[in-house]
Formats: C-alpha cells, sequence, structure tokens
C-alpha cells in the first residue's frame, strides 16, 4: 500500500496538486491577514474558521481530482495495465488524500501559532493540534466521496457538490442539535469547543451548549463511520469499472 501511496506522489510531484496542501495554508493564512489588519487575537481564530469552512472543503476538491485526472484520461488503463487490482489503487489514493490532509491541517496549526505570538489569540497550542488532528479525522469522509465524483462528474461538480455540501452544513446544521446528520456540520462542530469559534467565526460564549466536550467521541466515531461507508461503495464502483474495461 505504501508503493501505492508512493506512485500517487510521483503522479503529482511537478503538479500543483503536490503544492496545494502548502500553497493554500499559506493563502488562507495571508487572506485571513488582510482582512483583520492585525487586530488582536483575530488572526488565528479568523484562519481557523475560514480553513474549516471554505479553504478546506475546496483544496480537498481539487486535490482528489488532480489525484485521479491523468488515470481517468486514459480511462485507467495504465494502473490495470500494471496489474495494479483497482480495490489497491483506489486505496493508495484515498491514503495519499490523507496524508495531504493531515500535512495542510499541520501546516494551518504552525501558522496560527505564530500569528498568534505576533498578533495575540485566544487558542492554546494544545487546543490547536487537537484541532488540527481532529479536523484530519473527521473530514476523512469526504475524500472518497470527492475521488468519486472527480472520476464520474469532473472538476466542476466535484468543487460545487463539495462547498454546497459545506455551506449547508455550516449554516443550517453545525450550531443545531441535528448537527450529527450531516458528515460536513461535524467538523465545525467539533471545533466549536476545542477552539471556542462558532460556525459564523464568532467565540463561542460562555455557558453555551457549543462548548460541550461531549460531542468530541460522537463527532469522530460518525466521521470515521462515513469513511468506511463511502470507501465501501466507491471502492465497488470503481472495481467495477475494471470489469468494463
Amino acid at each position: 500500500m505504501w508503493r501505492l501511496t508512493k506512485t500517487e506522489h510521483l503522479k503529482l510531484k511537478h503538479t500543483i496538486g503536490s503544492k496545494l496542501p502548502a500553497v493554500t495554508p499559506a493563502i488562507t493564512l495571508l487572506l485571513v491577514l488582510s482582512l483583520t489588519g492585525g487586530i488582536e487575537n483575530a488572526l488565528p481564530a479568523g484562519t481557523w474558521n475560514w480553513w474549516y469552512t471554505m479553504l478546506l472543503p475546496g483544496m480537498m476538491a481539487v486535490l482528489c481530482y488532480l489525484c485521479i485526472q491523468k488515470d481517468k484520461e486514459l480511462n485507467f488503463s495504465t494502473m490495470l495495465s500494471l496489474g495494479i487490482p483497482a480495490e489497491a489503487g483506489w486505496m493508495g489514493k484515498i491514503i495519499y488524500c490523507s496524508v495531504c490532509l493531515l500535512l495542510s491541517n499541520i501546516l494551518i496549526f504552525g501558522g496560527t501559532l505564530v500569528g498568534g505570538m505576533v498578533f495575540g489569540t485566544t487558542i492554546s497550542p494544545e487546543e490547536g493540534i487537537f484541532g488540527a488532528l481532529l479536523l484530519s479525522i473527521s473530514y476523512l469522509w469526504a475524500i472518497p466521496l470527492y475521488l468519486f465524483l472527480s472520476a464520474r462528474f469532473g472538476l466542476f461538480a466535484c468543487v460545487f457538490f463539495s462547498m454546497a455540501l459545506s455551506a449547508g452544513g455550516v449554516a443550517a446544521l453545525a450550531d443545531t442539535k441535528i448537527w450529527w446528520i450531516c458528515p460536513s456540520a461535524i467538523p465545525v462542530r467539533l471545533m466549536c469547543p476545542v477552539l471556542g469559534i462558532q460556525p459564523n467565526g464568532l467565540p463561542v460564549p460562555k455557558g453555551s451548549p457549543l462548548s460541550g466536550m461531549g460531542v468530541i467521541v460522537p463527532g469522530v466515531l460518525l466521521s470515521l463511520l462515513w469513511l468506511v461507508v463511502l470507501t465501501f461503495f466507491t471502492v465497488r464502483w470503481f472495481a467495477g469499472r475494471e470489469g468494463e474495461a
């Protein structure tokens, strides 16, 4: 499996895809800095909020598309001619994108940590690293889904769906009692008690139900369940392409 993941890395090595996990966090930091103008405590909280509500979903959609683009252009014939089982090839893509997801969240953590030292912050380093790890776990479900959308419908459909799903989860469900029914609302809801940020970017008020840590374990388990279900069905779909090839 490591060999397949390395193969995915080599495919994207000299493309924008290999740079996205580093470039997108940097863009997020610069964008929020320009909008906040160095207001005390605003940069870290604003960066995190913009990251997981808008920039991260978009980045992952584009990354998943780029990860599958070359194979799709050849109708996945190269992968099949090398004797790589369809299931293994699909899992290799999921693992590669998962590593990129973790890397980008670590970079956001590092950027907000440095930014907090300069402009002030309400988020401790421990909360920041915990938030980065939770985001990396609670957003894994999106990878098999975005890979499928990219392979089946292309870039525009994948990006549009990812942003619509994220907007729906943030605007309609993340701060309600039924946040758990929508996978895109789960990461945003988990950040409320961990980082102290509401879905709209404002601080969580003291005593608010949003500050309760009891959502962490259910949120993680639900995210992993979505990952397993979506991986199972997309692997079966991709294996079906092999039978048609």
